[in-house]
């Protein structure tokens, strides 16, 4: 069964740096059976990965120790029966000021839990730039 994985995390990243990530991370997640879609705001990114656990938890690791991300936290980890993004390796979104609140709501609160809401609410903004992508 696969997984999915929703996190947000600070950007440490020039533009340049995200266009290195998105060709890196569409090669290594071909191989490695993963989809999603990253949106990277001014100050924020907020992906969502699916796929075999295993290949999710690696690079789950490679994203923390990565220095273009500071303050990583998964927000959601379930198994899955169908994924929301089987045609993408990585589908990329540029920020949208829409998206930067959403983020900001998840990475900024003072609650110990995400409000489910604003979890499905990114979630679906994700999937919104990703259908409009070519």
């Amino acid at each position: 069964m696969d997984a999915s994985l929703l996190y947000v995390s600070r950007r440490a990243a020039t533009d340049a740096d995200i266009r290195d990530i998105v060709a890196a991370s569409r090669a290594r997640n071909a191989v490695l059976g993963v989809t999603g879609a990253l949106v990277a705001s001014r100050g924020r990114f907020a992906q969502v990965l699916e796929g075999p656990r295993a290949a999710v938890d690696a690079l789950m690791d490679s994203v923390r120790r990565d220095r273009r991300h500071a303050g990583v936290e998964v927000l959601l980890y379930d198994d899955i029966d169908r994924r929301r993004f089987p045609d993408w390796t990585l589908a990329y979104c540029g920020g949208a000021q829409f998206v930067d609140g959403l983020i900001a709501a998840l990475a900024e609160r003072n609650a110990a839990r995400p409000d489910p809401a604003d979890l499905h609410r990114l979630v679906r903004a994700i999937e919104e730039f990703a259908r409009a992508r070519p």
